[in-house]
Formats: structure tokens, C-alpha cells, sequence
């Protein structure tokens, strides 16, 4: 599934950019989004069918349910993607970095697809401010980034659905991103904390260990006189004739 949602992906921008060089590969694209469609009802029908609840798993896969029943609305067929996000999610072991890199490419994506479905609803409407893709990209970092400028604004059905989304997933993925770079950074400095107070220790050690070493060394430059003495033993009687008193 996520393959297809790749492939949709793919599909979904050249329809909403236009950027198919003919007629033949235009229709193409559209034969693409109709075959991808019905795999997407297949896979849904087959899990519906093998589930031993299915009405909790129609209640607890509502996303899915939305990907394969809004093809009238299609900005809202963005939805299709969604495979791309739960399932790297359900596959990305929740070390650091690759949190990281889920999360900035999650974002990314999110931005992206919005973007295309926001130029895809508002695009010829009346009063619409959007003229091109620039347009639309503007708009959804403006809004994912909570900056709002309102200079670009949804005026139709679809648009404010696709901004909607934009403001449950992009912020929460935004917040999402600002509290693990703020984690990193608090270990980051809890790091550099414990290894300064560890090198204070070391040194405090190596600092009484060299005091103790001192002490030794004066205990046995004291007693060094005593001990030549008491190795040499009395001296000799014919060295004491040698040297009569004066």
C-alpha cells in the first residue's frame, strides 16, 4: 500500500500541476488514478472482510474509509498518501535520529500534498487568490507555521477542508518537531553537565592522589638517613684505631 500511495503521489501532481506532455500520457494518468483507486477498495473490502470485528475495524481505520470514499472530491483524494505516514510510522523504531528523519520527511510530505490539493480545489474558483503553485505552497507554510498573513485564504468547500487537515496534522507535526529538537538540545547539555562534573571528580581524585604521594615521599626522604645508618651496622674497632682521639 504504500507503493501505491507513492505511485498516487506521483499521479496526483502531474494531474494538478499538468505537466503531461500529451494527450495519450494524460490519459495515462487518469487510467493510473482509477486502477490505483480500486486497489485501494480491494485492500479496504479484503481487510473488512478478514477482520473478526469488522465494525470496530470500519470505527479505528477511519482514514482509510475517507481514502477510498471521497474520489468525487478530489483535493480530498490527497488522503490517499495517508499509507505513507502510518506506515512509516508503525515502521520506525522511536530511536533519535530516525525519529528525526520521520518527522522532517513527514512534514515535507504533509506540506507537499496540501499544497497540491489546496491548488487543486481553489484553482479557477471565484475570488480565489491562488494564481499557480506558488501560490499554494506559500499558503500551506504560512499556515503549517501558524504565521498566517492572510493574504492567501481558502473561498471554497474543498479548500477549507484541505486547510483544515493542514492545521490538525501540519501543526501537530510542527509541535511534534519543536519538542523532540527541544529534547535533543536538554540532553545535549545534561550530557555536557555530567561530563564536566565527571572531570571534576577525575581531577579531585588525581589531585588527592598526588597530595598522598607527597606525603610519601617526605615520610621517606625522613627516614632515609636512618635506614643507610642501621643497613651499614656498628663500625669496625680497627677503623676506630685508625682515627684516635684528638
Amino acid at each position: 500500500m504504500i507503493a501505491l500511495a507513492l505511485a498516487f503521489l506521483a499521479v496526483y501532481a502531474v494531474q494538478v500541476l499538468d505537466v503531461a506532455p500529451s494527450p495519450l500520457v494524460r490519459r495515462l494518468v487518469d487510467g493510473s488514478d482509477i486502477a490505483i483507486w480500486a486497489a485501494f477498495v480491494a485492500d479496504y473490502a479484503i481487510r473488512v472482510r478478514l477482520s473478526t470485528d469488522r465494525w470496530r475495524f470500519v470505527r479505528t481505520h477511519p482514514i482509510d474509509l475517507l481514502a477510498i470514499a471521497l474520489p468525487p472530491f478530489r483535493p480530498l483524494r490527497a488522503l490517499r498518501a495517508a499509507p505513507l505516514l502510518l506506515g512509516g510510522l508503525h515502521r520506525t523504531r522511536l530511536t533519535r535520529a530516525r525519529l528525526a528523519v520521520f518527522v522532517g520527511t513527514t512534514s515535507l510530505l504533509v506540506v507537499f500534498l496540501c499544497s497540491l490539493a489546496f491548488l487543486d480545489a481553489e484553482r479557477g474558483a471565484p475570488d480565489t487568490k491562488v494564481t499557480g503553485y506558488g501560490d499554494a505552497l506559500w499558503w500551506a507554510a504560512v499556515t503549517v507555521t501558524t504565521v498566517g498573513y492572510g493574504d492567501i485564504y481558502p473561498v471554497t468547500v474543498e479548500g477549507r477542508a484541505v486547510a483544515l487537515c493542514l492545521m490538525v496534522f501540519g501543526i501537530g507535526l510542527i509541535s511534534f518537531a519543536i519538542g523532540t529538537a527541544t529534547s535533543w538540545v536538554v540532553d545535549q547539555l545534561k550530557a555536557v553537565d555530567a561530563s564536566a562534573r565527571r572531570t571534576d571528580r577525575e581531577v579531585d581524585e588525581l589531585t588527592a592522589e598526588v597530595r598522598a604521594l607527597r606525603e610519601e615521599i617526605g615520610r621517606l626522604a625522613g627516614t632515609t638517613p636512618a635506614l643507610t645508618a642501621d643497613l651499614a651496622g656498628p663500625e669496625p674497632e680497627n677503623a676506630k684505631s685508625r682515627h684516635p682521639a684528638g
